[in-house]
């Protein structure tokens, strides 16, 4: 017992690994780590502007569970939306929004929802409903104010209910209250089943386990059994060295997502509405952060054990519960959503998931792509600084 516990101290890396990283873990993933869905992205499409949907724009925007924003080219901007994921949410107010509820009438608009997140589209539908069933509220109880001022009360003694408005029951026949009704549609997951979100999303993470921990646990490992050195006393370049080592695990990862497909595909039954080459092209850039990760740790550790525990703490967890993988990042607070945008995990996922589900191409993805490009060129330039630097 002593031997190990002044073995753990003596190396300060180690014991760092075991007491400090869990504590910030603890604090960093106590925040992150929630369910709720809030500051809902929410895009409006007022096709009849008038006074009384400028009113319901205002009382959705006002209920505390969206984000607004604004639809004003053609109808197709609405799918469009969806897929780039610029809105979880479309609300369609049709011509004669205002006329309908002029004539206390049933009032009805469209919400076009994002299903691809089963509990994000679970979420969006009630507090749209919610919200609605406000609004509507507010127009009954404006509309029983002002049947109360009427003379038609007083002359013909209608019965007072609760709040000093007249009575349902006493009300006339032909008597009518103004209401909005939400028509639904769900897209991309009219089902809602969660798998078709999670199962994607496992190949992105699977990916990274790979070929990220097995590439820094193999440049360790020759650097523990003395064979690095003997790979140095060679002709070999830098850059060919690295390019040696880590081009087998891109092709590794290119072979899995090959043999991930088909269980995706036919045993989970995902729906692919995407391209496969597509898919490929950009798997290849979250390949290139992936191993640039694997080269970075290796350089930063000296042992496989710590190789293992520097993947596990600091890469590995961080980048499951802050990419949105399980937890939606929009509802973390804004610290660590800062730093979430530095995970490529975040990127991949959004990308995946759109390919599979939303049939989204180059021109929904570029964004990602782009910025999972520059992630991956800048780690693996840091990576491959540090280990001709290690070299040397």
């Amino acid at each position: 017992m002593r031997k190990e516990l002044t073995q753990t101290l003596r190396d300060k890396r180690l014991f760092g690994i075991l007491l400090v990283a869990p504590f910030i873990q603890l604090i960093v993933l106590g925040y992150a780590a929630t369910t709720e869905v809030k500051d809902i992205a929410l895009a409006i499409r007022d096709n009849d502007r008038s006074f009384h949907s400028r009113e319901f724009v205002r009382a959705l925007g006002s209920s505390g569970y969206f984000k607004t924003s604004f639809l004003d080219g053609p109808g197709t901007d609405d799918a469009g939306a969806l897929v780039s994921g610029r809105a979880g949410l479309v609300v369609v107010i049709p011509p004669g929004f205002s006329a309908h509820i002029f004539r206390n009438e049933q009032s009805p608009i469209q919400v076009l929802v994002d299903g691809s997140d089963s509990n994000f589209a679970v979420h969006g539908l009630n507090y749209i409903s919610k919200a609605v069933r406000q609004y509507s509220s507010e127009l009954v109880r404006k509309q029983m104010d002002a049947l109360i001022s009427i003379r038609y009360v007083n002359q013909n003694s209608v019965q007072m209910g609760s709040a000093g408005r007249p009575a349902a029951s006493e009300l006339p026949a032909s008597f009518r209250l103004p209401s909005v009704t939400a028509e639904t549609r769900v897209w991309y997951n009219p089902e809602l089943t969660s798998r078709f979100y999670m199962v994607p999303g496992v190949m992105g993470v699977l990916l990274l386990v790979t070929t990220m921990i097995v590439s820094a646990m193999a440049l360790v490992k020759e650097r523990e059994q003395g064979t690095m050195e003997q790979i140095i006393v060679t002709p070999l370049r830098g850059g060919e060295l690295i390019a040696g080592k880590l081009l087998p695990f891109v092709v590794i990862g290119f072979v899995e997502i090959t043999l991930a497909l088909p269980v995706m595909l036919y045993i989970f039954e995902v729906p692919f509405r995407g391209s496969f080459l597509l898919i490929y092209a950009l798997s290849g850039l979250f390949l290139l952060t992936t191993t640039g990760l694997g080269l970075l740790v290796s350089t930063l550790a000296r042992t496989q054990q710590q190789a293992m525990l520097v993947s596990a703490f600091f890469i590995m967890m961080p980048f499951v519960l802050l990419s949105g993988f399980i937890f939606p990042v929009e509802n973390m607070p804004y610290a660590i959503r800062c730093a979430a945008q530095v995970l490529p995990l975040k990127y991949y996922l959004t990308i995946v998931r759109g390919i599979f589900l939303k049939g989204a191409g180059m021109a929904e993805l570029w964004p990602d792509a782009l910025v999972l490009l520059v992630i991956g060129v800048g780690i693996f330039s840091v990576a491959a600084m540090r280990f001709r630097r290690r070299l040397e």
